[in-house]
C-alpha cells in the first residue's frame, strides 16, 4: 500500500458503547510485547465482524496492532463502526508522563478509494480512587470526531478538547492523569457523510502509541528540529510556531516549558521561544 508521506495532525476533536473486557493492556500502549492488544468491545451497522491481532508492521516503534474491519455494503445502515479498547486498567495507567495533556494515536490507515473514516476516544478516569471505573461515580471525556487520512498519520488529540458525557458525576474535572486505574476506547466509524462515502469491503487499519502523554507526539525521525518547532510541518519555523507556543504558554502547557524553573511559566520561557525560534531548523 502507498503511505502519503507522516505527518503531525493536532485535533480538537459521541460516545462509544461498552461492554466488558478481557484482556487488560498498559496504556499508553506500544504492542510490542506478545499478547499486546486492546479487546473488541463492539460493533454497531452490521459490520460483518473484526478481528485484533498483534501485526509486525512498524508504524511508532516495534510491533502494532492490525484492525481487521468487515464493512460491507449490505443492510440499510447509514454508518458502521467497531469499537476496541482496555477497561479498568489500574496502576497510573493514565499518567504514564509527568504533565501528561494529549491523547494520541498513530494509525496507518487504506487509500480513500474505499471510503471516508474517522475516529472517536471515550476515556474514562477514576475519580474516587477505588480502582473501578464506575459511570455514577467516575468522569466520561469523549472527543469530537477526528477524520482519518488515507496512510500514516500521529493524531494528537489535547485532553482540554474532550467533554464531560456526564455531568454530575465524578468530580467533572479533566484529570484524566492521574487517576488510579482508566478506561480507553477507540471508535473505527464510516458513514455516508463522509468525504468519499461509508466503506463497503473488508479493511485493516494499523495502530500504535495509544495512549495519554505530555505534549503532542511525533513519529521517530519526524520529530521537531528545535524547542521552538511545535506546529506542523516539522523540521520547519514559521508563524505557526508563534502562533502555537502563544497558545500553549496561555495554556501552561508543558510544550511552553521551555525554561527553568519547571513548571514556571514566565518572560524566561519566551526569551528561550525567541532563542530557539531565531536560530532556525538545520
Amino acid at each position: 500500500m502507498h503511505h502519503a508521506a507522516p505527518r503531525l495532525t493536532t485535533i480538537l476533536v459521541p460516545a462509544a458503547l461498552a461492554v466488558n473486557a478481557l484482556a487488560q493492556p498498559t496504556i499508553p500502549a506500544e504492542f510490542d510485547a506478545p499478547g499486546a492488544t486492546l479487546d473488541r468491545l463492539f460493533t454497531i451497522g452490521g459490520v460483518a465482524g473484526f478481528t485484533v491481532t498483534e501485526s509486525a508492521q512498524t508504524l511508532f516503534q516495534g510491533g502494532s496492532l492490525q484492525l481487521d474491519i468487515g464493512f460491507n455494503a449490505g443492510g440499510f445502515f447509514s454508518f458502521q463502526n467497531v469499537g476496541i479498547g482496555a477497561q479498568n486498567v489500574s496502576g497510573g495507567a493514565f499518567s504514564p508522563e509527568p504533565g501528561a495533556d494529549t491523547f494520541s494515536v498513530t494509525i496507518d490507515a487504506p487509500s480513500p478509494s474505499v471510503g471516508g473514516l474517522r475516529l472517536l476516544v471515550t476515556l474514562r478516569d477514576d475519580d474516587n480512587n477505588d480502582g473501578v471505573v464506575d459511570l455514577g461515580d467516575d468522569d466520561e471525556w469523549l472527543s469530537s470526531p477526528v477524520a482519518i487520512t488515507p496512510g500514516l498519520d500521529v493524531y494528537n488529540i489535547p485532553l482540554s478538547a474532550f467533554t464531560d458525557a456526564n455531568p454530575g458525576d465524578g468530580d467533572d474535572l479533566p484529570n484524566i492523569a492521574s487517576g488510579a486505574a482508566g478506561t480507553m476506547i477507540l471508535t473505527i466509524e464510516t458513514a455516508e457523510s463522509l468525504p468519499g462515502g461509508r466503506v463497503t469491503q473488508p479493511i485493516s487499519v494499523h495502530l500504535d502509541h495509544a495512549g495519554v502523554y505530555s505534549g503532542d507526539q511525533s513519529l521517530p525521525g519526524v520529530g521537531p528540529c528545535n524547542a521552538a518547532d511545535l506546529a506542523d510541518p516539522l523540521g520547519a519555523l514559521d508563524f505557526s510556531d508563534v502562533l502555537a507556543f502563544l497558545s500553549a504558554f496561555g495554556s501552561q502547557s508543558p510544550s511552553a516549558d521551555l525554561a527553568p524553573p519547571a513548571g514556571s511559566f514566565d518572560f524566561t520561557d519566551v526569551i528561550a521561544f525567541l532563542t530557539a525560534f531565531g536560530s532556525g531548523c538545520p
